[in-house]
């Protein structure tokens, strides 16, 4: 009976083969979207979870009562955790920038490699990874100890062993490596290749150093609020509680009081406390895979009620010859499930010549069939296929089995006003869809070129950012550095900064600042002499840093329009701050600059204090010199500075990027999502308008007898397209009424994780439903003038 419905079913997909080819593609596309956006989200969700104990590693950070944020701990906390916490194993600081690429040498070899840090002797009792090769039991107890990953093996030594060979970091230091870790079988938020003991390790080991994320690790699995508190209670007693002279529990109730918190490392990607994330973007972009699959699955549904009626005769005599209702209904839905098959092996298809743009575009490593696949992605795709099926063909079958036998064989196939309704309903969603789409393409094409063309408050152009590899070439040798610099022609001006425009992971932590008895919160970022020239800031009040010894000295400050309102002052000069919490010597406020963005346009622009030099308070370092060129021919300006650095830091090469295309970078997360939104939405518009015109092709088909008479009885093309496409237009116009105030809602939630933004205006919401509109007329206009052009003695030759 199977083989018999197969040979059926093919002989129905031929004998409808242009019907069929719309059903299977836009089921195809739809499936497509949908897989591609639930295998990144699979691989998005599987972040840190390639090994059962990474369930008891946490990440501590620290918050402060007004709910800033410190990534950065201090260098001996780990210790203090581990020593204090009953419920802790191990625990390990690392440094905190796995992406920095460390200058690196092995015998005549020099490159230079990211996912390189410095960790303690106990990184590996916190994090799993199975060591394959060396000392398995303590890979870092040595203080030049090393342990690189597999790839690295192959990438610097090839087939030989590794194993006691040297390693040379900033073509000075020499590390000897001591083991070789497997590479994890899934992504992790460190992408590790390079484990090192620091040679400064004992040095920077004091309280005042914040340049280390902490990791703990405990014995048995615990909820992250059990952890905190203990945790807490131990930072509080051991660090602070002399200070304060209060209890713990008194401390948590104060106004002003710091805390610890953790993030479980298999969430840090994801749903991290702090920062950005990923998953938002994924969200969105599941939500727009499953309504481009919706509308498939309804295309493939409204035509083949449509369609039915071509086989109204046949069921009409099978149940004649006695076939029962549930035979014909399963016929039918073994048509529609080989269908759906064929879509999927298309989707297959498509994904697999996919892969590799999406896998570029975003940064991942996507497989469909390789070793990452596993078994619940293919329940997830079973699964899909099931829903879809039924989604697609549930109604269809039913509504072709239940057609009575005798109204059949005398002509009448009218379903009455039920199947109209739905057919009619099943349109209306499709183009909620599209129209939901057109809005958002409008929207997000919005935001992105508001945020393009907005003014940053500083310029970008023909600005080089170099990295320096050396403190010492940031501190106390850039002066020389910038004299140096400035003696090639096509220079401008020199200035560095702990806070680059445009860096990916810039430094957005705050600090306390005293001003007229009150302390606030506030960024500070050490800059040099010419760094708001060099950037082209505008000064609004005062006068800009000069070559005094209280503005080389940390003891003049400029700040931003920000800060000055956060602080109420409204006049440079005279105004004093100073450092709380370790420094209670003034700094006089010499001017205010105007407010510029340097981090993005999701986040409001920071309160930010800008002084030179670290003679007080904290030490701060880091961040880039910044090279203001001239007209002319840069890249033989950037060629001379590219050979002028080998002599500044010789054997490290240079690291050297453009400003406006590093803050472009800033955009990419959303110009890949516009990107996504515009293909999904003009597929969705496509779907709606190919099923629109096989539909509008079908009805209006089997109407050509009543138009020829119409015709004969004095109709014109005008009556026509009232008559034939006026019920059509009316769920289009629906659809957009029902997408508009949709839309409106979507967007707004969008638009909510930007602090500057776009404001809705109606022109934009008219737009998008006038496209529609005009697009779905086009389409049935083309229907009714190939139908009215029609032979009226062939249409009614034979009745």
């Amino acid at each position: 009976m199977i083989k018999n419905y197969l040979r059926i079913t093919f002989r129905s997909l031929w004998k409808i083969k242009g019907y069929s080819a719309i059903n299977i593609l836009g089921l195809t596309v739809g499936l497509t979207s949908f897989l591609m956006i639930l295998l990144y989200l699979n691989y998005e969700l599987n972040y840190d979870r390639w090994d059962p104990e990474l369930e008891k590693v946490y990440k501590v950070s620290l918050r402060d009562a007004e709910n800033d944020i410190s990534p950065n701990t201090q260098a001996p906390l780990a210790n203090l955790l581990r020593e204090n916490g009953s419920q802790i194993e191990s625990s390990t600081k690392i440094s905190t920038d796995a992406t920095f690429e460390v200058p690196l040498s092995v015998g005549e070899k020099t490159f230079s490699q990211s996912g390189t840090i410095s960790a303690d002797s106990l990184f590996f009792s916190v994090f799993p990874y199975k060591i394959v090769a060396g000392d398995a039991l303590n890979p870092l107890q040595k203080p030049n100890a090393m342990v690189i990953s597999e790839s690295m093996s192959n990438k610097l030594f090839g087939n030989e062993n590794p194993i006691g060979k040297t390693i040379k970091t900033f073509n000075s230091f020499d590390f000897e490596v001591t083991a070789i870790m497997e590479n994890p079988e899934g992504p992790t938020h460190l992408n590790i290749e390079i484990v090192y003991r620091s040679p400064f390790e004992k040095q920077n080991y004091h309280w005042e150093n914040w340049s280390f994320h902490t990791y703990v690790k405990t014995k048995n699995i615990l909820a992250g609020n059990d952890l905190e508190t203990a945790i807490d209670r131990i930072y509080y007693t051991e660090r602070l509680m002399k200070e304060t002279g209060k209890t713990y529990d008194q401390y948590v109730k104060s106004a002003n009081h710091t805390s610890l918190f953790v993030d479980a490392v298999h969430d840090i990607h994801n749903f991290p406390k702090y920062g950005t994330s990923n998953i938002g973007t994924i969200s969105i972009l599941l939500v727009l895979a499953i309504l481009l699959l919706f509308t498939g699955a309804i295309n493939f549904s409204n035509l083949s009620i449509a369609s039915s009626l071509r086989r109204a005769k046949e069921v009409g005599i099978k149940k004649v010859l006695g076939s029962s209702r549930a035979n014909l209904f399963w016929q039918f839905m073994i048509e529609i499930t080989l269908q759906c098959t064929i879509a999927l092996f298309l989707s297959f298809l498509l994904i697999s010549i996919a892969i590799p743009y999406f896998n570029q575009e975003f940064g991942v490593s996507l497989n469909l069939f390789g070793p990452g696949s596993s078994w619940s992605l293919i329940a997830q795709v079973v699964g899909c296929l099931i829903i879809v099926t039924l989604l697609s063909g549930l109604y269809p079958a039913v509504f072709l089995s239940r057609y009575n036998t005798t109204k059949v064989l005398k002509g009448d196939y009218s379903r009455g006003k039920q199947g109209l309704a739905l057919r009619n309903g099943l349109i209306v969603v499709q183009f909620v869809v599209a129209a939901f789409f057109i809005i958002s393409i409008v929207v997000v094409n919005r935001q992105l070129t508001y945020m393009q063309n907005s003014d940053k408050g500083f310029s970008s152009e023909q600005v080089l950012r170099v990295q320096t590899l050396m403190m010492k070439n940031r501190e106390e040798n850039f002066e020389q550095v910038k004299t140096e610099l400035l003696r090639i022609p096509g220079i401008q001006s020199v200035a560095k900064t702990t806070k680059v425009p445009g860096d990916v992971l810039s430094d957005t932590s705050t600090m306390n600042f005293k001003h007229e008895g009150a302390s606030y919160r506030l960024g500070s970022v050490k800059v040099s002499q010419d760094y708001f020239k060099t950037l082209n800031i505008d000064l609004i009040e005062g006068r800009s840093f000069n070559d005094s010894h209280a503005d080389q000295h940390t003891r003049s400050a400029i700040i931003n329009e920000a800060a000055a309102k956060r602080l109420g002052i409204q006049h440079a000069g005279g105004t004093y701050i100073s450092y709380p919490d370790c420094d209670s010597i003034p700094i006089e406020v010499v001017g205010i600059v105007k407010n510029f963005n340097v981090t993005g346009f999701e986040q409001e622009i920071q309160p930010t204090v800008f002084t030179i030099g670290n003679d007080a308070c904290v030490f701060q370092s880091g961040g880039a010199i910044l090279v203001k060129l001239s007209g002319g021919d840069m890249d033989k300006t950037v060629a001379v500075i590219e050979k002028l650095w080998k002599d500044i830091e010789p054997g490290l090469g240079i690291r050297h990027s453009f400003l406006d295309e590093n803050f472009q970078q800033l955009f990419a997360s959303h110009l890949r999502l516009k990107r996504i939104v515009t293909f999904f939405g003009f597929t969705a518009i496509a779907m709606a308008i190919i099923g629109l015109f096989a539909l509008t092709a079908f009805l209006i088909g089997r109407r050509t007898k009543e138009i020829s008479i119409r015709k004969i009885l004095g109709a014109d093309l005008s009556d026509l397209g009232i008559l034939l496409g006026k019920d059509f237009l009316r769920l289009v116009a629906l659809a957009v009424l029902i997408a508009i105030p949709l839309g409106w809602w979507a967007a707004n939630a969008w638009l909510q994780g930007f602090a500057y933004k776009i404001s809705f205006s109606v022109w934009q919401f008219v737009l998008s439903a006038a496209v529609l509109l005009i697009v779905s007329a086009c389409t049935i206009c083309i229907h009714i003038v190939k139908a009215s052009r029609s032979n009226i003695s062939d249409n009614l030759r034979n009745e």
